[in-house]
């Protein structure tokens, strides 16, 4: 013979059928919202990360035949410095225009992220007082700015008043 359970057992179990039942339903309530937060954030990314792709797509191309002959093969004549990101060369365009090409080095720390960012960066900033940025070059690791070139001194001349004095040495403030 089975024994029925009384009156209060039969609510007590009753209560450890609810409580089981929205404990399961509010869990897979949150698993569920937080697949949908990841999905969404992830497609906003993306879509930040498509819309800078753009831009710098907006940008010109320059072909890397056209940047050689526009520096006569990078010849060391048409060099003007060299920084931590590599060498920059004076170019001249076959429509005459005078350009400076920023080559980064294999060895630069720069990535393509921080590349694009840069070419993002400059191609937004116009200013009668900043260089213009033209367009640039990307293939594999070889990553190349054209910006417009500008004749005079580096700007450091101006900002430090430096000076070329007797022996080749700079004279300058402090």
């Amino acid at each position: 013979m089975v024994a029925s359970a009384s009156p209060e057992e039969a609510k007590d179990g009753h209560r450890k059928m609810v409580k089981a039942v929205t404990t399961t339903i509010v869990f897979t309530l949150l698993i569920f919202f937080s697949f949908f937060y990841i999905y969404t954030r992830r497609r906003k990314l993306k879509g930040k990360e498509d819309e800078g792709r753009q831009e710098v797509m907006e940008l010109p191309f320059f072909n890397f035949v056209t940047i050689a002959t526009a520096t006569n093969d990078f010849s060391i004549d048409n060099k003007l410095g060299e920084g931590g990101f590599g060498p920059v060369f004076k170019g001249t365009l076959s429509d005459g225009q005078e350009i400076a090409i920023k080559r980064l080095s294999s060895s630069s720390e720069q990535g393509m992220n921080e590349f694009k960012n840069e070419v993002i960066l400059c191609s937004k900033l116009q200013h009668r007082n900043l260089v213009k940025l033209l367009g640039c070059y990307i293939q594999g690791n070889e990553k190349m700015l054209i910006y417009e070139y500008m004749p005079n001194k580096s700007l450091d001349y101006f900002l430090f008043d430096l000076e070329v004095v007797e022996g080749g040495q700079r004279n300058g403030i402090g």
